[in-house]
């Protein structure tokens, strides 16, 4: 229960960086943002990581916002995404990807009228949110492959040599879906 108020919280919280136009309650935010970093004892330098990884999506969004409203209005845009994108990393970070497969489950609850089992849509936001990292891991175990076979792992080496790559990818990615989805069975996910 408290995952899923954490949940509700979050996302009236970001809705609501949306409805502000005021640069000094959006300070406040900022401020509110960074006090929570501390609070929960999340690591400052990934926060600003992730939110240097995010920054190009950031700027871009900001570029057609000046091209197509005024700049004031791209700017406020801009601040909005930064403080959501780094609220989201901390969410990301006090929850686990079953805590919020649950979340998700208690959420999807009263679509069993219908005959939707929220277990099964749990399950697979689940496995869809673990599949994340290991979508990662493998791409650099398949630079780090490719790098010690010789091949510089640039995009026209990366089409030049698809079947060394993507085979492997796939096969690895799918069997470790596997492990993780028995796994979530084996501790009782599923009636």
């Amino acid at each position: 229960m408290k995952n899923l108020i954490k949940f509700i919280l979050f996302l009236i919280y970001t809705i609501g960086i949306f409805f502000i136009k005021d640069y000094i309650v959006i300070s406040l935010i900022a401020v509110f943002n960074i006090i929570l970093i501390i609070t929960l004892k999340i690591n400052m330098q990934k926060a600003i990581k992730n939110l240097i990884k995010l920054l190009p999506f950031i700027l871009f969004t900001v570029v057609v916002n000046i091209l197509f409203a005024d700049l004031n209005f791209a700017i406020l845009i801009g601040i909005r995404l930064v403080l959501v994108c780094n609220l989201s990393y901390i969410f990301a970070k006090t929850i686990s990807y079953t805590e919020f497969g649950e979340v998700i489950e208690k959420i999807m609850y009263p679509l069993k009228i219908f005959g939707v089992n929220p277990k099964e849509i749990g399950l697979v936001i689940t496995i869809a949110l673990s599949f994340v990292p290991i979508m990662k891991d493998e791409v650099l175990q398949i630079k780090n492959v490719l790098k010690v076979k010789g091949i510089k792992p640039t995009n026209f080496n990366l089409i030049k040599n698809s079947s060394l790559i993507f085979k492997p990818f796939f096969i690895s990615v799918l069997q470790r879906i596997n492990e993780v989805e028995m796994s979530l069975k084996a501790k009782a996910w599923q009636e």
